[in-house]
């Protein structure tokens, strides 16, 4: 299970432990894991100048902040800490910081770096397996279907079925980003606002149907989404949660700051036909959780969603990253952390 606990104003999940379910039991072989490596995350990530992220350092113990909503969810994040408190642990390895994430991390984006699976689709209609795709080795869950495509492609080869969600992560445009990331052939473009918007989303979609996409804090996305693409898809604006990332003793990885300063959280925002007939997601949700040191690595909202869903949902995601059992993932990287680099074998 992903949930760790519940409370009226949230949850806190477990990436690690989810995918730790999906995988104890792989036929011919023993089962696997994550490498817990990858979710050390102990401290607050902290500047090479020794600054917090998202505050200045005259301001750094105690930041001032006038905006409403980040205040908001820093309240409720108390709350939330304080009935969460005994599932963090409080011995986690502050000495070390994040010196094992990090480095895990790095060493598995030297081993897959140069590795891209393209133009190519299929599925795994069986229970979980390894298989060998352009000379390496991918885990692949039960019941999978996947299109390692482009984005702009998605009508041609997803032409017209119906899903009951679709859930994406899309490469969102940021000068920051833009200016730092690696080039590579393979990897997503940054997507500008009209791009997203072009995608044929509402081919695929039914009265009952649930979008659901993960979003910056910038109000220039978020307000595109809400006005131009949402309605462009035939859908309108429902309600949005919060992803709080945590470190190992349930602290937030950067301060809370005075927008447009970098912030612990991200939005994940809902949208649906107007006469919906399943209950919606609710607002103001928070989602905690330990995140993974590997870049754009989402946590899976799988059983938080199960809810706003029929019985034996259609789900689809967009720009994946990663393979979900009983789903269908589209994406230029849908395999990125389906390598073998990311696991290791389970317990016994």
């Amino acid at each position: 299970m992903s949930i760790v606990c519940t409370s009226g104003l949230g949850w806190l999940i477990s990436h690690f432990d989810y995918i730790s379910m999906v995988y104890q039991y792989i036929p011919m072989g023993k089962g696997i894991k994550f490498k817990k490596e990858l979710f050390q995350i102990n401290v607050p990530y902290i500047r090479k100048n020794g600054k917090r992220k998202g505050i200045d350092s005259s301001e750094w113990k105690k930041p001032v902040i006038n905006d409403e909503e980040v205040l908001w969810i820093k309240n409720v994040y108390d709350n939330l800490f304080d009935e969460f408190k005994f599932h963090f642990s409080p011995d986690s390895d502050k000495v070390n910081n994040n010196t094992c994430a990090l480095e895990m991390s790095a060493k598995i984006y030297e081993q897959t770096n140069n590795l891209a699976v393209i133009n190519a689709e299929g599925a795994n209609v069986g229970p979980n397996i390894y298989r060998e795709v352009c000379d390496s080795i991918y885990i692949f869950p039960q019941n999978c279907e996947f299109f390692c495509r482009n984005t702009k492609d998605l009508s041609k080869y997803i032409p017209a079925k119906k899903f009951d969600l679709i859930l994406l992560d899309p490469p969102w445009w940021n000068k920051y980003i833009r200016r730092k990331r690696k080039r590579s052939n393979h990897a997503y473009e940054m997507m500008y606002n009209d791009d997203l918007k072009d995608l044929k989303l509402e081919n695929l979609l039914h009265e009952d149907s649930l979008v659901v996409v993960w979003c910056t804090n910038s109000p220039q996305h978020i307000n595109a989404l809400k006005d131009e693409i949402f309605p462009k898809w035939g859908i309108e604006f429902i309600s949005k949660w919060y992803w709080l990332k945590v470190t190992k003793t349930g602290e937030p990885i950067c301060n809370f700051s005075e927008p447009p300063c970098k912030q612990p959280f991200e939005q994940i925002i809902f949208g649906s036909k107007k006469n919906r007939r399943i209950e919606s997601p609710p607002n103001g949700k928070l989602v905690l959780s330990i995140p993974s040191a590997l870049h754009s690595h989402k946590p899976p909202l799988v059983e938080l969603l199960k809810l706003y869903m029929p019985k034996t949902p259609q789900c689809l995601e967009i720009f994946a990253r990663y393979l979900l059992p009983g789903w269908s993932s589209y994406g230029n990287e849908v395999l990125k952390f389906q390598h073998e680099s990311l696991y290791e074998e389970g317990e016994d």
